[in-house]
């Protein structure tokens, strides 16, 4: 199974000049988490989430209408897969760096979709699995890697 076949495509995404109130908007009005940082041709550059804004605030002694994303990103490195890629291969990078979202680009390096922990905890079975579900123990793997405190 592909990552494409699971990932959600319709995703939010800001720039590094986005005030981290503007993004903390955009989250809430999409209900998300996290949103991901595009350059000026949407290729992924980082990734912002809800407790990074809250941090960053806490951190720096500012309002968030003072900050932008470039306070938030800074040097982290950003982790992202290929909608071509197998979907192992994304659970492997979430599970190896304890994310629970991972931007997906095309061929080209734009953003095309974003894969959660909650994608893949969504179409896990137990039983015998149909076209487009993962087993069960291997989501479960997977959450309990990414939600352990590290």
């Amino acid at each position: 199974m592909k990552i494409e076949d699971i990932m959600t495509s319709e995703v939010q995404c800001c720039s590094i000049n986005s005030s981290l109130d503007e993004i903390a908007s955009q989250m809430w009005q999409a209900n998300c988490g996290a949103i991901p940082v595009v350059d000026e041709e949407s290729r992924p550059i980082g990734m912002i989430t809800d407790r990074d804004i809250a941090m960053s605030c806490t951190l720096n002694h500012k309002a968030p209408w003072e900050l932008t994303a470039a306070t938030v990103i800074g040097n982290r490195e950003i982790y992202i897969c290929a909608k071509d890629d197998d979907v192992d291969i994304g659970l492997s990078v979430m599970k190896d760096r304890k994310v629970r979202r991972i931007p997906v680009t095309d061929s080209d390096g734009f953003l095309v979709g974003m894969m959660s922990i909650d994608d893949i905890v969504a179409r896990s079975n137990k039983g015998k699995l149909l076209a487009k579900e993962i087993p069960y123990d291997v989501a479960m793997s997977t959450l309990k890697a990414v939600a352990f405190h590290h």
